[in-house]
């Protein structure tokens, strides 16, 4: 009789079908949103559209100039919701490092030869970028979880089908490739291990680590990957001789950092000779011009910290999933309870996994305990730097937690995994003791939350049928959840994105 992980088991050729299926889904939804969500009601999308305006009507970059971010006119175009409004005023994001505006600059030149929009051009090729993006991350994860397919499978699955990811690779923005550079950085550091670190590798992964740097600021989160495994390899678990010593270690961190340096040096002789030499990245002119937009400081000074924390949760939780226009449009709050019921079932039902695989002192090979560290400082650094963001201005969107969907999309497939197909024991109780909670705020409050109390229940139902189907076929409800959040997103697009949002 098959053993549990047997009756699971995939084979490489139907992980690769899986796969091609996935990037077929995603281009046909990628595509959907770039050709159906209204002009420029995607976040910042004018100001990185006429980025690359300028470069493709001026042959050179564009300068942050006083006057760049007009607040009172961009609220009043995102009011009109962009109807025959003028965007070249709207220029806050020309402090950019370019390489994603000079990759898209040709796109926007043929595309405006034959009469074609050059925006929706920009969207289709962010989609093509995002494609590449994912596959990626899926070899990321597929290399470290190379002993069960449908992680890497539910990974990519996630970053391919969520909504708020797919409004975000579906505009004109700098993300896509920023995502695509640092999972081109985790790839090259999922070698078999230390004994490869080479000098030849080390100028790879430097010039890797400079093209993300000319990518978007938040590549920063490359250069951790980089110094974290460097430091698992030289300090961490070896077998048998260790061939990387912390010395050489340090020695190939500053190549690369030199390297990444040489690459970005002729952008940042120009923004030094532009800004200042003090302000080579353009950071101090960008809040000199960004006056208007709302700090955190001010926030807590009229609102309070409980206000700003309340808000942080609530809405970068909302928009993690789906939140679109500039913030707007917000979806039913009974479609962020589903969204937060299976979040919490998945997220400690991931929490379980790891928690048996370490009391049962499960056994990971060096390559993979090395890739596993790599993904959760991806995703630390990565958590970290949104929260210190958010210490200077109030921008609690959860897109900025995008970079790390790769690590984060391997969590929430080992917690479907478990939820549908392991232990569902943590998951129940926590199920009965919400539902317990709501009985007690009923019987005390005098108010039943009828809608909560139901899906709760509901929830736990679902849970012990679904566990049912997995045993007799096997990953038919974890393909059926992943549809889902597919479906969800194009209720997303023709129920809010285009109805909402449209001029």
């Amino acid at each position: 009789m098959a053993t549990g992980q047997e009756r699971y088991a995939i084979t490489d050729r139907v992980a690769r079908n899986v796969l091609i299926a996935i990037l077929a889904l995603y281009l046909l939804l990628g595509v959907q949103y770039a050709l159906g969500t209204p002009l420029w009601q995607v976040p910042d999308e004018p100001a990185h559209y006429t980025y690359i305006q300028h470069i493709a009507e001026n042959g050179r970059l564009p300068e942050l100039r006083e006057g760049d971010y007009p607040h009172q006119y961009l609220e009043a175009a995102k009011s009109a919701r962009f109807a025959d409004v003028d965007i070249s005023p709207i220029r806050y994001e020309s402090h950019q490092p370019p390489l994603y505006y000079l990759l898209i600059t040709p796109v926007y030149l043929v595309a405006r030869a034959v009469g074609w929009h050059p925006a929706y051009a920009i969207r289709v090729a962010s989609v093509l970028l995002g494609g590449i993006a994912l596959l990626l991350g899926y070899r990321v994860a597929r290399r470290i979880f190379s002993r069960d397919p449908r992680i890497a499978l539910g990974a990519t699955a996630l970053a391919a089908l969520l909504p708020m990811h797919l409004t975000m690779v579906a505009g004109v923005n700098n993300d896509v490739l920023a995502e695509l550079m640092i999972a081109a950085v985790a790839l090259q550091l999922l070698a078999p291990s230390g004994e490869r670190w080479t000098w030849r590798r080390a100028v790879l992964l430097g010039l890797t680590l400079g093209l993300a740097a000319l990518t978007k600021l938040q590549s920063y989160v490359g250069f951790a990957l980089v110094g974290a495994v460097l430091l698992w390899d030289a300090l961490g678990p070896s077998d048998g001789e260790r061939a990387l010593t912390p010395k050489r270690a340090l020695g190939l961190f500053l190549a690369m950092l030199g390297i990444a340096l040489l690459v970005l040096s002729p952008w940042l002789l120009r923004n030094a000779s532009l800004y200042g030499w003090s302000d080579p990245l353009g950071l101090q002119r960008h809040d000199q011009v960004v006056m208007g937009q709302l700090t955190t400081s001010e926030f807590v000074r009229t609102q309070g910290v409980r206000a700003l924390l309340i808000g942080l949760a609530r809405t970068t939780f909302q928009s993690f999933w789906g939140q679109f226009g500039w913030m707007g449009v917000v979806l039913h709050p009974r479609i962020y309870m589903v969204a937060a019921l299976l979040s919490g079932l998945v997220a400690l039902s991931a929490a379980v996994s790891v928690g048996r695989a370490l009391k049962r002192r499960a056994s990971l090979d060096r390559s993979q305990s090395r890739g596993v560290w790599m993904l959760c400082v991806w995703a630390l650094v990565t958590v970290a730097g949104y929260f210190w963001w958010n210490l200077s201005y109030v921008q609690h969107q959860g897109r900025y937690l995008f970079p790390a969907l790769v690590p984060l999309g391997v969590g929430f497939a080992i917690g479907l995994r478990e939820l549908l197909a392991g232990d569902q024991r943590a998951a129940l109780v926590a199920l009965a003791l919400a539902i317990l909670a709501l009985v007690v705020e009923a019987l005390f409050g005098g108010d039943l939350r009828a809608f909560a109390t139901a899906l709760v229940a509901g929830g736990a139902c679902l849970l012990v049928v679904a566990k049912w189907f997995e045993r007799r076929w096997p990953g038919s409800i974890m393909a059926c959840t992943y549809l889902g959040i597919g479906a969800f997103s194009l209720y997303c697009l023709y129920g809010y994105v285009i109805p909402l949002l449209a001029p």
